[in-house]
């Protein structure tokens, strides 16, 4: 066979190739995929496409997303005004007050209005008719204020007694009230339904207690005293959460702040 009828035969075998190709990529497209050819073995289960309907009611629970929030629009305008407060006026007075009074004497106020707080806790206890809450707050409100100077210093916390971290609105989730749609609220922040109607009766509770203690201790100007009262408490409460707005370094910050609290609320009541 000469050169010549070499390369006719070589073109023609090139031209027969090329011309086969669609139709083995045409044949290849009615195959199976291999997943569905190979057999079952230890090491290969069946490909599941389909996902059952509990493990997608899991993943949306578990996703930011998944927060009833109705008043989104609005409550990112509230976020976005919380946040300008934060910066313009708390953060700016809490420096100030972390600059002017050593860490011993912040120690001591923060003791003294938890143990304030002691009252509340011990009622919304009884209320959620969990002894063992009643029984430790009962032994923290008398030891703080006896042993421990009128709640200057957390004796109790010292002695093996946790803070029962109890509230109106977790009051409410054990009564089985939904928690309803999530609420972005001025000042206080995140909430939603049932806890913005439990802070109503915190704030209730709060007010008749101190107008109680006001008495007690021989106060006769209580708008004052009130005053005084709420500017320490905010103060005292924003100096102990290091959380800043804007400073995530990510644009879903609402959603995640959202989604934490009330997943929060969530094990909070559960406990």
């Amino acid at each position: 066979m000469n050169m010549r009828t070499l390369l006719r035969s070589s073109v023609a075998a090139r031209v027969i190739l090329l011309a086969s190709l669609p139709l083995l990529f045409a044949c290849g497209a009615t195959k199976h995929a291999p997943e569905h050819t190979l057999p079952e073995t230890g090491f290969r289960a069946p490909v599941q496409r389909i996902v059952d309907a509990a493990t997608i009611e899991r993943v949306e629970k578990e996703s930011m997303l998944d927060v009833y929030d109705p008043a989104e629009r609005t409550n990112r305008l509230v976020y976005n005004f919380n946040a300008r407060f934060d910066r313009a006026i708390l953060i700016p007075v809490v420096t100030g007050y972390q600059y002017a009074f050593p860490a011993p004497v912040r120690t001591g106020v923060s003791n003294f209005i938890s143990n304030l707080n002691e009252v509340p806790r011990l009622a919304n206890s009884m209320l959620q008719a969990s002894q063992t809450k009643v029984n430790a707050t009962i032994i923290r409100l008398v030891a703080n204020t006896t042993v421990g100077l009128g709640g200057m210093f957390d004796v109790a916390t010292d002695m093996g007694i946790p803070k029962q971290e109890e509230d109106f609105g977790q009051t409410l989730g054990v009564w089985g009230v939904p928690e309803g749609p999530y609420v972005m609220l001025p000042f206080y922040g995140p909430s939603n339904g049932r806890d913005t109607l439990g802070t109503a009766g915190d704030i209730v509770f709060s007010y008749y207690q101190m107008e109680y203690m006001f008495d007690l201790a021989g106060i006769t100007d209580h708008s004052l005293a009130s005053n005084i009262n709420t500017g320490v408490r905010a103060v005292d409460t924003r100096a102990g959460i290091p959380f800043r707005y804007y400073t995530t370094d990510t644009p879903f910050e609402y959603d995640i702040l959202r989604f934490a609290y009330s997943k929060a609320r969530v094990l909070q009541i559960l406990q």
